[in-house]
């Protein structure tokens, strides 16, 4: 693959707010960071914020590029989406717990993504050229359980009564995480059959998880930048 001026140009050209916008969050998540205290620097959440905000920058970067040289492009979403990208936001899903047994079955939850994806795979179940709705039926049911886990802990724990949910960053991250592999994952499992059949109605399904990535990325970028103003936030519920 071969970047060149001319592959630029047509990438820009044709790129939309969705591509220059993931480009930003990421740019901007990476100097929030290196303005964060030395300790704030080291602390998993803020870690796995810019993890996930440069990994979408670069993925959806080379996806443009091979888009723009009309090469297929599904492998990079396969790869860093549908695995490395579920990955990161199970760690962030994790780091938000605070029960061990919770935070263990989270590991269980990456280990068996990990599995089952490698059995689909080697059995041609699933490939890194297709559409992807077999590993996002996967990964979304490890991330919404994960959340579950998350939510059941802010109701049940007496330390999280107390939290005002709306106020706290771990709630809003989660609930936006939720929502977002929710409705990707119904784009991925109709991608063939509206595309081919009803491509007016795909467009428009095609901008609700485009939409919800941007606003987890927004969220996670004001993530890092509310340990510079920290007074605004209420940051008791996410462990550092």
């Amino acid at each position: 693959m071969r970047i060149d001026e001319t592959t630029l140009q047509v990438l820009f050209e044709r790129s939309d707010h969705y591509l220059k916008l993931m480009l930003f969050f990421g740019i901007a998540g990476w100097i929030g960071f290196l303005f964060l205290k030395k300790e704030d620097k080291t602390n998993p959440t803020m870690v796995y914020s810019l993890g996930i905000l440069l990994h979408i920058a670069f993925y959806e970067f080379l996806a443009s590029i091979l888009a723009a040289q009309q090469i297929n492009n599904h492998w990079v979403y396969n790869i860093f989406n549908g695995h490395i990208g579920s990955i990161l936001f199970l760690l962030l899903i994790r780091n938000l717990l605070k029960k061990k047994t919770h935070r263990r079955i989270v590991l269980y939850f990456i280990a068996a993504l990990l599995l089952i994806s490698g059995a689909l795979h080697f059995n041609g179940i699933a490939s890194l050229h297709d559409g992807g709705e077999y590993i996002a039926l996967v990964n979304t049911v490890f991330i919404l359980s994960s959340c579950s886990l998350y939510f059941f802990e802010l109701i049940t724990m007496d330390e999280n009564l107390a939290i005002n949910p709306l106020k706290s960053f771990s709630f809003w991250v989660t609930t936006i995480v939720l929502f977002y592999f929710s409705s990707s994952f119904m784009i991925y499992i109709s991608y063939v059959y509206l595309y081919t059949h009803h491509l007016d109605i795909f467009y428009m399904v095609y901008e609700i998880p485009r939409h919800m990535s941007l606003l987890c990325n927004l969220l996670l970028c004001l993530g890092i930048y509310s340990k510079v103003m920290e007074k605004n936030f209420e940051l008791e519920i996410i462990h550092v």
